[in-house]
């Protein structure tokens, strides 16, 4: 069964959204989330838009694809932000970037980037709401989480067997989950759904062998 625990309208300011574009203050743009990408989608729908040639950084591979399908390509693309934080430090050329985010971005890639001396504008672009819902999870043999903000949704008002493996789609979400449980957690080998499947085909396959 799915069930969504939060919202996401892509809403932003056009103006400003162009402006941070085209920052000639900075040296990069960094994208963590494909909601980022589609709002940059939008915002291409509403008219012809020039964008200035600098670095563009990258969480996870359906964001990097969705850039390249605007004609924009990625320098460097990392699983997480923290990685991606990592890999922008060590270019010494940036000095500041410009971070298109929601309006629940957390602040590790800001806070790592900043404590290496490179300043960080955050341009939210779309915004994400809670859906806090009940859930009877008595007969759930494994949770998928694609987001820690759908973590911080769904344990708000539920909780899980202790022997329930937790799915993944990145070591952010791994640790939103480990924050509020004791469960097994798998993460992805990559930021997809596509790697999250995988691994829960690759964990039941195994547990029916041993069963067997």
């Amino acid at each position: 069964m799915q069930h969504d625990f939060i919202e996401v309208e892509h809403i932003f300011d056009a103006e400003s959204f162009q402006k941070y574009l085209n920052n000639p203050d900075s040296q990069a743009r960094v994208f963590t989330s494909k909601n980022a990408v589609y709002s940059l989608q939008n915002l291409f729908s509403q008219g012809r838009i020039e964008i200035a040639p600098k670095k563009n950084f990258t969480v996870g591979i359906r964001a990097t694809e969705m850039l390249s399908e605007l004609g924009i390509e990625t320098n460097a693309r990392a699983g997480n932000a923290i990685s991606l934080a990592q890999i922008i430090a060590r270019n010494r050329d940036i000095k500041s970037v410009d971070f298109f985010c929601g309006n629940k971005s957390l602040d590790d890639l800001p806070e790592y980037l900043e404590s290496k001396g490179v300043q960080v504008h955050k341009e939210v672009v779309y915004n994400t709401e809670l859906v806090n819902q009940n859930l009877d999870t008595s007969d759930v043999d494994g949770m998928i989480f694609l987001s820690p903000t759908a973590v911080y949704s769904f344990f708000k008002k539920n909780e899980i067997d202790v022997n329930v493996p937790c799915f993944c789609i990145g070591a952010t979400t791994s640790e939103a989950i480990h924050l509020r449980c004791n469960n097994p957690r798998v993460p992805s080998n990559d930021p997809s759904l596509e790697s999250v499947i995988d691994k829960v085909i690759e964990h039941f396959q195994e547990n029916s062998k041993l069963n067997a």
